[in-house]
Formats: C-alpha cells, structure tokens, sequence
C-alpha cells in the first residue's frame, strides 16, 4: 500500500516537472516589456523610473 502511495507521488512529481519544463507562447513578449533598470511592466509607454530619480 505505501508503495502505491510513493509510486504515485513520484509519477505526479514527473509530470509536474514536465509541466513546468513547458514555455508559455508570447512569454519573450512580456519580458522584453518591462523596464531594464527597474523591471515595471512598460506597455507602449517609457518608464518613469528615470525621470524619478
């Protein structure tokens, strides 16, 4: 019975593993948006983290 029991969270481990492996489409968008000094999301506008300081 605890054999089952740890076989099958290892199984789940794998396959949440995989899951995690897998790249989201449009991700390499969504980090060129945002502001390289300060890391704020910046969608078609300039950041004010410059004009801040």
């Amino acid at each position: 019975m605890i054999f089952k029991i740890v076989s099958l969270f290892l199984v789940g481990m794998g396959v949440l593993a995989m899951f995690g492996k897998l790249t989201v489409p449009g991700a390499k968008r969504f980090a060129d948006a945002k502001c390289r000094s300060c890391g704020k999301f910046t969608f078609g506008k300039p950041c004010t983290c410059k004009e801040r300081n």
